[in-house]
């Protein structure tokens, strides 16, 4: 609206110089054509010049705009086909977290018709395969992407998931090494890609490093729980060393050792190597922090001629904090009846089997009875133990 106003000023003001001149200041032009004379004002000529010219250029605008119809005719259908390959990859991106994976998949084969959403659309579309189970389909989309340095990265980790998802560590693992330095560095989804591929592959050693990472941005529970299955293998690999044992427990975070499963493993892996001693001052370490039944039959377990005076009176100390617990009466008992003290093992198991019965006091009574040659007993807490473990 302002262009239209000024412009209209600018015509008012050129037309009143025009008959202020006219008026004021006359003058005549006069032309010669074929014999003819022609004259007018000079004025009268200015107009039809600048009309001529307002003309010509008329014409010349025509002209490029009939000339330029086949380029813009073009133009209009590329940018026809761009448009509605964009809208196929936002139905594409839609459908896909949806779960309409065939819906999805229709949508990206129609944007990967334009040049410059195929790379997007080749991602969808292998996306869409893998959540279809469809390995060899979206193989088909990543190879699209081959020599596209734009999306390199994106194709290695989709190709990394859709091999472990087929339990190919190895190819997960090939995949992911062709990851650049950037996204090494900071892609979450790399990390959970790598620490997924070792463990499958069951480098649990690397899987224990990747979670230790302080750059892992990950939540801390996650990494714990990598830590802890890590933790659990290489305490059942019999490879693994004693000092490798006891770095890897030293290296626990406190959530993953206080984890009975997991300590359990390791006391486990000790007692399997004959560490008895390091075994017992796990547990030992471990009750001070809290409370543990759990690991009272590994306790006795460790036991030694040469321990069984010192663990039968931590036993008795921790009776006093936790008085009539089954549990810990019951280690008890065993604990003597491995040091021969008879009369102390009966009277654990019985006080055991009073707060609550279980087939291990009852067996643990048999086993003393039969120390004390007294048969009938004995058979009959085995008889009770046989009865109760059916139950």
């Amino acid at each position: 609206m302002m262009r239209q106003t000024i412009w209209m000023f600018i015509l008012l003001a050129i037309a009143g110089l025009i008959a202020f001149g006219s008026h004021n200041y006359p003058g005549t032009a006069e032309f010669v054509v074929a014999g003819f004379k022609i004259s007018m004002s000079i004025y009268v000529f200015g107009l039809l010049c600048l009309g001529l010219i307002a003309v010509i250029l008329l014409l010349w605008r025509m002209y490029r705009a009939v000339v330029n119809v086949p380029s813009r005719f073009g133009s209009w259908r590329s940018n026809k086909r761009e448009n509605r390959a964009l809208a196929a990859v936002k139905t594409a991106t839609i459908a896909l977290h949806e779960g309409r994976w065939t819906h999805a998949d229709k949508a990206a084969k129609i944007a990967s018709r334009s040049p410059q959403s195929a790379g997007i659309a080749a991602l969808l579309g292998a996306a869409s395969a893998h959540a279809q189970a469809q390995p060899i389909t979206a193989q088909e989309w990543l190879k699209e992407l081959e020599g596209d340095d734009d999306f390199a990265d994106a194709a290695a980790l989709q190709q990394a998931q859709i091999a472990l998802a087929n339990q190919d560590a190895s190819a997960a693992l090939a995949a992911l090494d062709g990851a650049s330095p950037t996204v090494r560095k900071h892609s979450v989804r790399y990390r959970e890609l790598l620490i997924a591929a070792h463990a499958q592959a069951d480098h649990w050693h690397e899987v224990m490093q990747i979670a230790k990472d302080k750059k892992w941005q990950a939540p801390l529970a996650v990494k714990n729980d990598w830590f802890r299955r890590a933790s659990l293998a290489l305490c059942a690999d019999a490879s693994s060393s004693t000092s490798y044992l006891q770095s890897l427990y030293k290296d626990m975070p406190d959530d993953v050792r206080l984890d009975d499963v997991t300590l359990g493993a390791y006391i486990s892996a000790l007692l399997q190597r004959d560490e008895k001693v390091l075994a017992r001052r796990a547990i030992e370490e471990a009750m001070r922090v809290s409370w543990r039944p759990q690991l009272l039959s590994l306790y006795v377990q460790a036991s030694e001629e040469s321990s069984q005076t010192q663990q039968l009176k931590a036993l008795d100390d921790w009776e006093v904090k936790y008085p009539n617990d089954a549990t810990l009466l019951c280690a008890a008992g065993e604990l003597c009846l491995k040091a021969k003290i008879w009369g102390r093992a009966k009277a654990n198991f019985q006080n055991s089997l009073a707060v609550k019965p279980s087939v291990v006091a009852h067996y643990g009574l048999a086993q003393t009875y039969r120390a004390l040659a007294d048969e009938p007993h004995a058979q009959e807490e085995e008889r009770k133990a046989a009865a109760l473990a059916v139950g």
